[in-house]
């Protein structure tokens, strides 16, 4: 039985505690809009997760519903889709996954609006990976990979993750070649910018573990540093470019979460020393840099929910009440484009 990692401590810090659209303060170096939507017709989706954008109209997103917690976890994910910024969402059927048949979402990349993959364990218990070339009205069965993480990059090149597995794929998903990492009890994140560039995260409840590759995957350099508290794992990883990133630990027994950023490529980490958004009881989610000088991390405090933000390449942070949570967001031509509770979207703006 697989390990159900989409930890309770996730589903808290997405909670939403209102739904009002939130004021900016005077002279904030960015706007908010937030935008409501629902899921036609859907059996299973309530909640949007992580989501791809393809375009400013169209989005591809994990939704989920969970019911009450059991020992291996309860609820289910499905793929959900939007082709009008959001305001209404469908559910791809096929897609459906239970959260104890296996280990989180189902894991989808998309090149654009045409082209994409879906990877999922389905209600046969069978791994499943389906492809589309005309925007998902048809899908056409690839392989019986099952992936945890996927990214694509053209027709013919592809990564994957599957707990402490990474695999490649030369021919658009049918075969894939892989290579095991050592240390990590499961790759928490997984981060490419080119075909041969990428870096994947996770931890071994002590060390945080950093891998990067050069030559897509087949040799791999590694980083560690020690975290505080009781780690347990690595919530976001992020990119700028081939030097600059930035990844976000979560913490056990209420120990909250800890920012770190590299400016060397992932060779060594140092840990943000603004302690506002860090430490027990704060749990902050994602981290997105427009420029080497701007950046936004996601955040919440005793169901108070913050976007903080810097304009000094972290040096210095402010802070903005939001008036929910964000999930997942994608930097999109300049923009935040992010997944926020129920059906809504957000679109963070840097002056």
């Amino acid at each position: 039985m697989r390990t159900l990692r989409w930890s309770l401590l996730a589903l808290a810090a997405i909670a939403s505690v209102g739904y009002g659209q939130g004021k900016v303060a005077a002279g904030a170096p960015f706007t908010l809009r937030w935008s409501e939507g629902k899921c036609v017709d859907c059996k299973t989706a309530a909640q949007l997760g992580r989501i791809q954008f393809v375009s400013r109209s169209e989005a591809w997103a994990i939704g989920y519903n969970f019911g009450p917690p059991g020992p291996q976890g309860s609820g289910d994910f499905v793929v959900v889709h939007t082709k009008d910024a959001g305001h209404s969402w469908t559910e791809v059927p096929q897609t459906r996954q239970h959260a104890g048949d296996a280990d989180g979402p189902p894991a989808f990349s998309f090149l654009d609006a045409g082209r994409g993959w879906i990877a999922w364990w389905n209600p046969a218990e069978e791994p499943k990976m389906i492809r589309t070339r005309d925007g998902g009205q048809h899908w056409q069965d690839v392989s019986q990979e099952f992936l945890q993480k996927v990214s694509f990059f053209d027709d013919s090149r592809g990564n994957g993750a599957e707990v402490t597995r990474f695999l490649r794929t030369n021919d658009g998903g049918r075969t894939w070649t892989e290579t095991q990492i050592p240390h990590l009890r499961f790759i928490d994140r997984m981060v490419f910018l080119t075909p041969e560039r990428g870096w994947i995260a996770g931890t071994d409840g002590k060390d945080v573990f950093v891998f990067r590759t050069t030559n897509g995957g087949s040799d791999w350099e590694e980083s560690r540093t020690t975290a505080l508290n009781e780690l347990d794992y690595v919530r976001d990883l992020f990119f700028l470019d081939q030097n600059r990133g930035w990844l976000i630990t979560w913490h056990l027994n209420d120990s909250g979460t800890y920012l770190f950023s590299t400016a060397d490529g992932g060779k060594t980490w140092a840990p943000e020393p603004d302690p506002s958004f860090q430490g027990k009881g704060k749990w902050a989610g994602v981290v997105r840099f427009v420029s080497g000088q701007r950046g936004f991390v996601f955040a919440a405090e005793a169901k108070q929910h913050s976007l903080m933000y810097t304009t000094d390449g972290g040096a210095h942070w402010s802070k903005q009440a939001l008036p929910r949570s964000v999930y997942d967001c994608q930097v999109f031509e300049g923009d935040l484009l992010c997944s926020s509770p129920g059906f809504a979207l957000v679109t963070l703006h840097p002056k």
